[in-house]
C-alpha cells in the first residue's frame, strides 16, 4: 500500500518518539562532536570508496589491501595539495601590505569621481571591505579545514575498524535481527548509491569549477590564485550559495589590483563560470537523482552549519540523503520522507 496520507497516518506516539529522538540526537551532535564527527566522516568515506574497493578486491583478491590503496592515495593527494596551499597562502600574506596600499589608492580614485554632480561616499564600505578582512576570511576557512585534519587520524582509525567489521557485521546483524536484515541491507545499499552519486557529481563539478577559476585568476594575476581555487572547490559542496560566496574575495581583489574594465571582465567571467558548472553541467551529470527539495537542502545546510561549522555544511547533504532513505524504509515515517523530495513519486510509480 502507498505511504500516502500525510501526518494523519502518523500516530501521536510515533510523532512524540521522533521528537524525543531528534532532541537527544541534537544534544549528542553538539556535545559529542569530537567523537561523532570523525565517525560520520569515516562512515561516509567507507560508503564512498566501497565500490572502488570491491573492484580492486575482485582484481587483487584482498579487501584490506584494496581499501589501503585507496586510503593511501587520498592521503598522498591531500598532503601535496596542503603543501601547495600553505605556500600560496604564505605568498598572499606577504602581499597584504602592498594590497592595502593599492586598496586605499582605489578608494581615493573612486571618491574623486563625480557623476551628475554627485560623488561616491565610500565611508560606509571602507571599514567593511579591507584586505585584512579578505585575509581573515581565507584564514578562517583554512582554519576550519585545519581543525578537521587534527582529528583526521581519529577518522582514519574509525575507517580502519569499519573496513575490518564490514565482512562480519552483516552476519551478526542477521543473527540478531533476522526480520530487519533485508531493510538494513537495503538502507546500506541505497545510502551508498546515493552518496556516490552525489559526491562524484559534486566533486566533478567542484573540481572543474576550481580548475577553471584558478586558471582565470592566474591569468589575471590575482594574488593567492591557488588558495581561492581550493576554497572554491570546498565551498562548492555547499549547495546554491557556496560557489557564489567563494567568488567574492577574488572579485574584490580584482577591483584592487586590476584596471576597472579588466576587473569587470573578471567579474563577468567568474560569474559565468560558476553558472556554467552549477546551472548547466551539474544538472546534466546528476539529473534528478538527488531529488531533495531546495528549501530542505538549505535548512539542512543551515542546521549542520550551526552544529558543526563549515565541515557540517559540507557533510549536510550526504547526511540528508541517508536521512531520506532511512525515513522511506519505515512505513511509519514514510509520510515525512514524502515531504522531502522536489519530485515525489505517486502511488502508481511505486
Amino acid at each position: 500500500m502507498s505511504g500516502k496520507g500525510g501526518f494523519r497516518s502518523l500516530k501521536l506516539s510515533t510523532i512524540s518518539h521522533i521528537a524525543i529522538i531528534l532532541f537527544i540526537s541534537v544534544l549528542a551532535l553538539i556535545h559529542l562532536k569530537s567523537v561523532i564527527q570523525p565517525f560520520v566522516v569515516a562512515v561516509l568515506l567507507f560508503l564512498l570508496i566501497r565500490p572502488a574497493a570491491k573492484w580492486f578486491e575482485a582484481r587483487y583478491g584482498h579487501p584490506v589491501a584494496a581499501y589501503g590503496m585507496l586510503v593511501f592515495t587520498v592521503v598522498v593527494v591531500l598532503f601535496f595539495v596542503s603543501i601547495l596551499l600553505y605556500a600560496n597562502m604564505q605568498t598572499f600574506t606577504d602581499e597584504v601590505p602592498e594590497l592595502n596600499t593599492k586598496l586605499h589608492e582605489r578608494i581615493a580614485w573612486l571618491e574623486s569621481i563625480t557623476l551628475f554632480g554627485y560623488s561616491f561616499d565610500t565611508s560606509a564600505i571602507t571599514d567593511q571591505i579591507t584586505v585584512g578582512a579578505i585575509e581573515s576570511f581565507a584564514s578562517g576557512l583554512l582554519g576550519s579545514l585545519a581543525s578537521f585534519t587534527v582529528f583526521a587520524l581519529t577518522a582514519l582509525i574509525f575507517l580502519l575498524f569499519i573496513i575490518l567489521e564490514a565482512e562480519t557485521l552483516p552476519g551478526r546483524l542477521k543473527a540478531a535481527y533476522p526480520d530487519e536484515m533485508e531493510r538494513v541491507l537495503g538502507i546500506a545499499a541505497n545510502s551508498g548509491e546515493g552518496i556516490n552519486t552525489y559526491v562524484i557529481t559534486r566533486a566533478t563539478v567542484a573540481l572543474g569549477q576550481a580548475v577553471s577559476c584558478g586558471a582565470l585568476l592566474y591569468l589575471f594575476g590575482i594574488p593567492g590564485w591557488f588558495l581561492w581555487a581550493c576554497i572554491t572547490f570546498v565551498m562548492d559542496f555547499i549547495p546554491y550559495i557556496g560557489g557564489l560566496i567563494a567568488t567574492v574575495p577574488p572579485i574584490l581583489l580584482g577591483f584592487i589590483v586590476l584596471e576597472p574594465m579588466s576587473a569587470l571582465l573578471l567579474l563577468a567571467i567568474l560569474i559565468a563560470n560558476q553558472q556554467l558548472w552549477g546551472g548547466i553541467i551539474e544538472p546534466q551529470l546528476s539529473g534528478q537523482r538527488l531529488n531533495i527539495s531546495p528549501i530542505v537542502l538549505l535548512l539542512v545546510v543551515a542546521f549542520w552549519g550551526w552544529a558543526w561549522g563549515l565541515m557540517g555544511m559540507v557533510l549536510g547533504v550526504p547526511l540528508a540523503v541517508i536521512m531520506k532513505i532511512v525515513l522511506e524504509s519505515d512505513p511509519r515515517t514514510k509520510p515525512i520522507a514524502l515531504l522531502l523530495p522536489s519530485h515525489p513519486q505517486s502511488s502508481e510509480e511505486e
